[in-house]
């Protein structure tokens, strides 16, 4: 039921960004054909998480705000399709023991590490988060950076706006296998795989 379901809001996703918004995506051959991984995205619009989830050729473990699933149509999709809810502004050790776990049963997760949108529009910075997940599960990090939501769904907005959305895979960020940060303290090697996405990030920018 879950594949199904995640399948089916897929295409329709597709459709929607393919057609409204001329979706682009670039450097999918960057992203595993097998295996876990995390893909750490940039956040700049409620648009991101579906346009990743559509632009990754793997299906995704997502991670979003527990209040989400108190919306009673949004929490049943939500579920569906095994999204994992995340109480913000505290360390939630229960969504990071649900994230690690899927990591260690194989499957993809999507986080959006710079903690929540970045209502400027523009780039944030890449909290250690995402270290924590790579650093704990040993996967690679798949940086992607998106684009155009902003200007398609800014905040507040109460309508879609046309505007050319593009999703940018950068290679993979293997840091935490590297004799180097096998012999850094863990809190270290979690700020450099943080620094080491942000730098991804800025050089898909400079490259769009």
């Amino acid at each position: 039921m879950t594949a199904l379901a995640y399948a089916f809001a897929k295409f329709l996703c597709w459709c929607l960004f393919r057609f409204r918004f001329g979706l682009q995506v670039d450097g999918r051959e960057h992203v595993p054909k097998a295996g876990a991984f995390i893909v750490a995205s940039n956040h700049v619009s409620y648009l991101d998480p579906p346009v990743v989830g559509v632009a990754c050729p793997q299906r995704l473990r997502f991670m979003a705000r527990g209040d989400l699933f108190h919306i009673r149509w949004l929490g049943l999709f939500l579920r569906s399709i095994r999204v994992i809810p995340l109480r913000r502004g505290e360390a939630d050790l229960p969504a990071i023991r649900q994230a690690l776990d899927a990591l260690r049963g194989g499957e993809p997760v999507a986080i959006f590490p710079e903690g929540g949108r970045q209502l400027s529009g523009t780039l944030g910075v890449a909290k250690r988060g995402v270290g924590v997940l790579a650093d704990a599960a040993r996967v690679p990090v798949i940086p992607a950076l998106v684009s155009g939501t902003f200007q398609a769904l800014p905040p507040d907005a109460t309508r879609l706006h046309r505007a050319k959305i593009r999703v940018a895979f950068g290679p993979p960020i293997t840091y935490t296998y590297t004799t180097f940060l096998s012999t850094t303290p863990s809190r270290d090697r979690r700020r450099l795989i943080a620094e080491a996405v942000t730098a991804a990030w800025r050089q898909l920018e400079a490259h769009r």
